[in-house]
């Protein structure tokens, strides 16, 4: 039933609500969003609320869809919840597959036996502006989904229902909030207020720029880490000043502090006047981060402190180079292969020397290692907090040297609809959408990380020094094959083939009179026919699958022809 003008009224204060009985005249039916009949109600409509009526006695009654937070379970459709409020975030939009602008708002909620994330989509996003911590919340018609580390979290959409200040009786066994230090996993962008605790990893330099104003800032980024992850933290102006107390190991406390969108849109911290910093203090300790143990499959770029084991799959000779410093650096890299698909790793500074030690074919396994975005999908990447352990006993299934060989030069084709996450895949589609986006993106030279633009763009993080930054070429697009389409990204040297242009020629572009829209009508890519090559991920901000491409050729119908032909003759075998 849909409420019109008025009539909405009666749900927004709450006169009906979920079970109540309602009698209706005068309203009318029409096809709804599902296809399916909807139920109008105009301001013609009467509406008589708790009717004395016969039929009351024969409706169904209202099944119950209430459940604590420890029982929710992604078996479960839609749910009623209740709880107190944590933790939120302000609205942010972003942008669909199909250009249109889409917005999202996030809230933790907390009950008697445990926590959720919840996520607010489209107009219910805005809701959060009357929403702060220590709130009382229930929430109808919340649809579960997975969440991070495959843990439920509850979304909130145009069927569900965020009601504010729900009857006293209904909150009494709510815990009373209580100010929590949050941990850096539960930490979203856009967070106004929070409190956190870490233990410092890495001190940056401080940094001095011009204003918009004209007048002059500073900015020293930190590194900071508990048991569940690590963010950056960036200390503005006056705050800058703590960087003297500051030594790597402390322990710090961030009270009122503020969440945004940093790096490659992950959240970071801001820490400016109003936040009370506090160094060591007594009654505060952190676990030690565990590193996290993953397939190759599984990796994306900008993880930190990665465990992974692979057999070796092939190594290059150590290489001498002089960074921007003059200073003498070496740098080396592997080919890693497990059961789920293979990766290059590259070694930085003393970590070369293994290359002396290792054959192919042996076992190893690189524990705090990181991820950056190479030109064939992710890099693992080992500098000298890293740990290599040669030949181990593992308990993992490694696939032999033979073996990996055979699956990486054997991917065999697939629809679409049949691509599954973690995977390598091959298909064939026509393009049917390229996303107009800047085609490069700045890396460092060293270490290849990322380098956002603006204020940091020459300076890495991870080198900890100004660098004159690579690029990089990256363009993305939407190809369908019939039965489902998928995003799929082509970096680096791929991304010059499609282009036409290497990186120095797209900047130059970019900066003399031309557009991006003008370097995509040029090289006109929707409508043709491509093979993709690569592996299988899933875009959490998007919540889809896309490939990241390894390979990319154009379809050539003489080729397409004699591998259809081959198929015939095998199949008649």
């Amino acid at each position: 039933t849909v409420l019109w003008g008025k009539m909405s009224k009666l749900v927004s204060e709450r006169e009906i609500q979920k079970g109540t009985d309602i009698r209706l005249k005068g309203a009318y039916v029409k096809k709804g969003r599902s296809g399916k009949p909807e139920l109008n109600m105009g301001r013609r409509v009467e509406v008589e609320i708790d009717p004395v009526d016969e039929r009351v006695e024969d409706l169904p009654p209202i099944s119950d869809t209430m459940v604590k937070l420890c029982d929710l379970d992604l078996d479960l459709e839609f749910v009623d919840v209740l709880g107190r409020v944590i933790a939120v975030t302000s609205p942010r939009e972003f942008e669909r597959a199909d250009n249109s602008v889409g917005k999202v708002s996030t809230l933790r909620i907390t009950d008697e036996t445990g926590q959720c994330r919840i996520s607010l989509w489209g107009d219910k996003a805005k809701q959060v502006e009357d929403i702060e911590p220590g709130d009382a919340i229930k929430l109808e018609n919340a649809t579960v989904r997975e969440g991070w580390q495959n843990t439920p979290e509850l979304h909130i959409g145009w069927k569900g229902r965020v009601i504010l200040k729900p009857d006293e009786e209904e909150v009494e066994k709510l815990p009373e909030f209580e100010k929590r230090l949050l941990k850096i996993e539960d930490i979203e962008p856009d967070m106004p207020v929070l409190d956190l605790a870490g233990k410092v990893q890495r001190i940056f330099p401080v940094k001095e720029f011009e204003k918009k104003n004209g007048s002059s800032g500073k900015v020293m980024n930190l590194i900071l880490a508990d048991e569940t992850g690590t963010i950056r933290v960036s200390l503005w102006d006056d705050m800058t000043d703590l960087g003297d107390k500051l030594s790597s190991g402390d322990i710090i406390l961030l009270e009122n502090a503020r969440s945004a969108v940093g790096l490659r849109d992950k959240p970071e911290i801001r820490v400016g006047r109003r936040t009370k910093v506090s160094i060591n203090p007594e009654d505060v300790e952190i676990e030690k981060m565990k590193p996290s143990k993953m397939k190759i499959s599984e990796i994306e770029e900008g993880l930190d402190s990665l465990e992974v084991v692979g057999r070796i799959v092939n190594f290059s000779e150590v290489r001498e180079f002089t960074g921007s410093d003059d200073s003498e650096g070496k740098v080396t890299s592997i080919t890693l292969g497990d059961k789920t698909g293979s990766a290059r790793v590259v070694l930085w500074g003393s970590k070369t020397k293994i290359i002396e030690r290792i054959e192919k074919g042996d076992i190893i396994r690189i524990k705090d290692a990181y991820t950056v975005s190479g030109d064939y999908g992710p890099e693992i990447h080992v500098s000298e907090q890293a740990d290599i352990e040669i030949n181990p006993v593992v308990k993992e299934e490694i696939p032999s040297l033979s073996e990996i060989n055979e699956d990486v030069s054997d991917i065999s084709r697939k629809k679409i609809n049949d691509v599954k996450e973690n995977t390598q895949a091959k298909i064939r589609g026509t393009i049917v959408q390229v996303f107009e986006r800047k085609p490069i993106f700045q890396v460092c030279p060293k270490c290849g990380r990322n380098i956002s633009d603006g204020d940091s763009e020459v300076f890495c993080e991870k080198c900890e020094e100004i660098v004159e930054p690579d690029y990089r070429a990256v363009i993305n697009m939407i190809v369908d094959d019939g039965t489902e389409n998928i995003r799929v990204v082509a970096f680096g040297e791929l991304g010059e083939k499609l282009i036409g242009k290497n990186p120095k020629e797209i900047s130059k572009a970019l900066k003399g009179e031309g557009s991006i829209s003008d370097i995509y009508d040029e090289i006109d890519l929707a409508g043709k026919e491509i093979i993709v090559s690569g592996g299988v991920k899933r875009d959490d901000y998007y919540d889809q699958l896309e490939i990241r491409a390894k390979e990319i050729k154009f379809t050539d119908p003489l080729e397409e022809t004699e591998e259809i032909l081959e198929k015939i003759k095998s199949s008649n075998l």
